[in-house]
């Protein structure tokens, strides 16, 4: 092998990038800096949202600590589209912790246009904000992850809103929830309270096609697709491993003529034109 300055810089970007695919290193180095940033340097932040559930910071506050895999199943399809890049600006919505963010580097998006929003942060790679209200100037990123967040939306019509206008016309966003079939009553028995209340939103959002609805003709064209094609919930007896995830990746058109479909009232017929 011919070990020029540029490969060795490009094994080091490399082996940089892949460590932290590294669940161990997720786990290790990000609980040092939750601890760095928590207790010595006391930077935790809270705001509350209005459209958020009442239970949804104190649930994610108990969480904190836990790192998982699960929003790669955004972030891996997502890597590999085309029109994205390294230098492309990716904000990542709901993290709780550095995980989800330490995934995207991984995956080749550059350190320093990745960002995290949520109303809970320790970290100066995570700003607090709401995701109903961002503090984002319009058309401020290439692409937007929102994993397993949306859930806890009583307003997600508001939150399709605000993505529209901070995402680039033509940009990307990638949507993922758990599939459920807990009623509220079921999640009550199964971890003491409610997290999504019925009384504010009767129907969950829980399929691709409820998720796209929310963006109407906005959608330009969907590059992946997964329904939760094995219906796997957790049930109120107790918790399953791998519960089916409900995830699209789609691109997005700022502007739609007066014809088209007014955001949040698409079809399912017209979902199927979007679909490759």
């Amino acid at each position: 092998m011919n070990l020029t300055p540029a490969n060795l810089r490009r094994h080091v970007r490399l082996l940089y990038q892949s460590v932290h695919l590294l669940p161990h290193y997720q786990r290790l180095v990000g609980r040092l800096r939750m601890f760095w940033y928590i207790k010595l340097r006391r930077r935790l932040s809270i705001v509350q949202s209005d459209r958020a559930f009442a239970a949804t910071i104190d649930h994610n506050l108990k969480s904190l600590r836990y790192f998982n895999q699960r929003t790669e199943a955004l972030i891996r399809p997502l890597s590999v589209i085309e029109t994205l890049g390294p230098e492309s600006r990716l904000l990542i919505v709901g993290p709780r912790n550095e995980g989800d963010l330490f995934a995207a580097i991984g995956y080749g998006f550059s350190p320093k246009n990745v960002r995290g929003l949520d109303l809970i942060s320790y970290s100066p790679m995570i700003d607090i904000g709401d995701m109903h209200q961002t503090p984002y100037a319009d058309d401020s990123f290439d692409a937007i992850v929102v994993g397993w967040t949306l859930s806890y939306s009583s307003d997600p019509q508001s939150f399709a809103t605000e993505m529209l206008r901070i995402v680039r016309d033509g940009g990307i966003l990638a949507i993922g929830v758990e599939y459920s079939e807990l009623t509220e009553e079921d999640t009550i028995a199964l971890v003491g309270y409610r997290i999504d209340e019925e009384d504010k939103l009767p129907k969950r959002i829980n399929s691709t096609a409820d998720i796209l609805s929310l963006f109407g003709d906005h959608v330009a064209h969907v590059f992946f697709d997964h329904d939760a094609p094995n219906k796997r919930s957790h049930t109120r007896a107790g918790l399953i491993e791998n519960a089916s995830a409900v995830c699209v990746i789609f691109s997005v058109r700022k502007s739609v003529s007066e014809s088209r479909v007014e955001l949040g009232a698409v079809t399912h017929e017209a979902l199927a034109e979007h679909r490759p």
